[in-house]
């Protein structure tokens, strides 16, 4: 399981098309924590909502199978998930220059891959349970979660969550895992592809990327 989990959140959900490398240093640097105290674990909700789903995918993961993951896990991930502000921000400077048409598009590809990511790497279970360690403030709109995946009989896995308050309620932007920044990440990456072959060019490695999962549970089932 924790070989799955790196997979999940480093070589799927960070290291989208084979860049692996990446340190904090690299990263845009995070917004300064200030020294509130958090009397009120407002955002660690969304993360037991999260988790409860996960271990719910991984419970009935061979009986469900990846189509029926993904579907359990799509209305949930849409919901805390603020995939408009996720895509904002991996396009960059690119995002003012799109149509309302062509960032729903973009909207619509970043959901379906994250979901596509958890539902094909959360697919077993092992007795694998999650803990919220810590709630910390960003700023005012802003709250860091940090939460861990206990493995029986093997090291634990340590991630990063980054909320965000929205008039909706508190939604996940960001997952770091060993000090590494999925948007950071994927902001680079995208920018190469922007610059070198497009935004339709773009689109369709997310729909390669997003069809390949399936593909390959399938070809593993």
């Amino acid at each position: 399981m924790v070989s799955m989990v790196k997979r999940g959140f480093v070589a799927a959900g960070l290291a989208l098309w084979g860049l692996s490398a990446w340190s904090e240093a690299q990263a845009p640097a995070p917004v300064p924590a200030t020294a509130e105290t958090v009397t009120q674990a407002e955002a660690t909700p969304v993360i037991k909502r999260l988790n409860q789903v996960l271990l719910e995918a991984m419970r009935r993961g061979k009986a469900l199978g990846y189509q029926g993951r993904y579907h359990l896990l799509a209305p949930v991930l849409r919901e805390i998930y603020d995939f408009r502000t996720i895509s904002r921000y991996v396009l960059g400077s690119h995002w003012k220059q799109l149509s309302e048409t062509q960032r729903q598009q973009m909207i619509d590809r970043m959901s379906r891959y994250g979901i596509a990511a958890y539902a094909a790497q959360f697919d077993e279970y092992n007795g694998e349970t999650f803990r919220i360690v810590e709630e910390k403030p960003f700023r005012e709109r802003f709250r860091l979660v940090k939460a861990v995946l206990e493995v029986p009989d093997g090291d634990d896995v340590e991630f990063t969550y980054v909320l965000r308050r929205t008039k909706d309620g508190w939604k996940i932007i960001d997952v770091r895992y060993d000090g590494v920044s999925d948007l950071a990440l994927k902001r680079s990456q995208f920018a190469k592809i922007l610059q070198e072959e497009g935004f339709e060019a773009l689109l369709a490695k997310l729909d390669e990327k997003i069809a390949d999962y399936a593909k390959e549970k399938k070809a593993q089932g």
